[in-house]
């Protein structure tokens, strides 16, 4: 959706020019949710969560199981996990050559660094499944696991400043107000690690940190969600941030195969260009805390295990001492990034769409900034004004293979799947993204009589 030509209010949240010059007269998402996922995820059916980095400022209900049917976008590091929720949102011409869009998201965000994949798997595995098998004293270093989420409220405007035959250009830009922001994080290091049978109980493992040094925080307790207290800075962090897009195509080499009433585009390369998502939460809330603390030798068991991924920072701090006790104060960018595309249309509805997107000033000194995994994706697709179908193949930085991906727009429904080999695959297999949704519009016509 987000390259299509049809895509409207999905392809306006990455280029908001999109909105000027638009084929829909109005366009509805009704919903949509997506999520990253493994192949695990349709085995413990009841037991999974598409949603999970959105749960966790909110519950504390099995977020163990439910965390471990989620896969990672990228194979070795860091470990990458996403989820969104799409509420509804609409799309409307203002004339020929003008439109506004409103979008309301939910986004939410989890990433590991430095995670070996002995840890991993006995994360996955239980420490008391007598599955996890044992380590010897390895040498680790310096690790974070992060949690954000939040939500944003974002107005579109596109124009279409260029509409010659062969020649037209777009421009659009987006403003957002993030509100009910939570982050929670744990930044350490351990000189070693290993994994032994627990002492007295010969079924179950423990996972043993030598000089164990850490620094865990969050910006506000785990809290049930209130619709008052999202925008309240006391409760959950808030900010600003926008969007620019520009889009040009050029050629008409296809309105010689239209029909009457056909819509189709015309082009034969759509250039694009945009940068989305530059601008920061600020956190100012009243009852964070961060905690540090050092500990010669920390043993971790299941039910340890279980209470810190449930609980977070909360059930960390309930297992070790602090050293050091203060409050959360701080300015966190979000995933800021640079859109670049070209889309060829080398037959009549059938395009090749190049995209890279790549994060705009990064900054490697702040491990809390959110981020976008830098990937170049190479998408085939077919389209028309009511069905898509797109396999898109992504190379993403830090994955030796690229994924290959699957999507297909029916009607106002819409299902993809960014890797569909990390669904199948057991071992050595990445997790997939998983979109489902629905939406709804109306066409531009030229004739009053051929409106759907």
């Amino acid at each position: 959706m987000q390259t299509s030509n049809y895509g409207g209010l999905y392809r306006a949240t990455y280029n908001p020019s999109i909105t000027g010059g638009s084929k829909q007269k109005w366009q509805i998402n009704i919903g949509t949710a997506g999520g990253s996922i493994n192949y695990r995820y349709f085995v413990f059916l009841g037991k999974n969560s598409l949603l999970y980095p959105l749960l966790v400022p909110h519950s504390t209900k099995e977020l163990y199981g439910r965390s471990r049917t989620m896969g990672s976008l990228i194979q070795r590091d860091p470990v990458y996990l996403a989820s969104e929720i799409r509420w509804p949102s609409a799309m409307i011409s203002l004339g020929k050559y003008h439109g506004l869009a409103f979008q309301l998201r939910t986004r939410g965000y989890f990433y590991g660094k430095n995670i070996p994949d002995a840890v991993q798997n006995l994360y996955f595995k239980r420490l008391d499944t007598e599955s996890t098998p044992v380590t010897a004293n390895q040498s680790w270093g310096n690790f974070s696991l992060v949690q954000q989420s939040f939500s944003e409220a974002g107005v579109s405007y596109g124009a279409q400043l260029l509409d010659l035959h062969t020649h037209k250009l777009r421009v659009g830009i987006t403003g957002k107000r993030i509100f009910g922001a939570r982050i929670a994080y744990m930044d350490a290091s351990a000189d070693h690690f290993g994994v032994r049978q627990a002492i007295g109980n010969v079924k179950s493992s423990e996972l043993v940190l030598s000089d164990f040094r850490y620094e865990s925080g969050y910006s506000a307790p785990v809290q049930k969600m209130h619709f008052k207290n999202l925008f309240d800075s006391g409760h959950y962090g808030s900010g600003w941030a926008y969007d620019l897009g520009v889009s040009y195509e050029l050629g008409a080499y296809w309105s010689r195969k239209k029909e009457e009433f056909d819509e189709s585009p015309e082009y034969l390369l759509r250039l694009g260009a945009s940068l989305t998502d530059v601008g920061f939460i600020q956190y100012k809330t009243s009852q964070s805390r961060i905690i540090s603390g050092v500990q010669t030798e920390a043993v971790i068991g299941q039910n340890e295990l279980e209470t810190i991924s449930d609980f977070g920072p909360e059930g960390f701090m309930n297992l070790f001492p602090a050293k050091t006790d203060t409050i959360f104060r701080k300015n966190v960018q979000l995933p800021q990034a640079v859109h670049l595309e070209a889309d060829i249309q080398l037959v009549k509805g059938f395009f090749l769409n190049l995209e890279q997107t790549r994060r705009y000033r990064s900054r490697t000194e702040r491990p809390l900034d959110i981020f976008r995994p830098n990937s170049f994706t190479i998408t085939p697709r077919f389209e028309d004004e009511d069905s898509d179908f797109a396999f898109p193949i992504s190379f993403v930085q830090g994955n030796k293979r690229p994924s290959l991906g699957a999507f297909g727009h029916f009607g106002p429904l819409f299902l993809g799947f960014s890797n569909v080999n990390g669904l199948f695959k057991k071992r050595g297999a990445k997790g997939s993204m998983l979109y489902i949704g629905f939406t709804a519009w109306k066409m531009n016509r030229k004739d009053a009589k051929s409106k759907r």
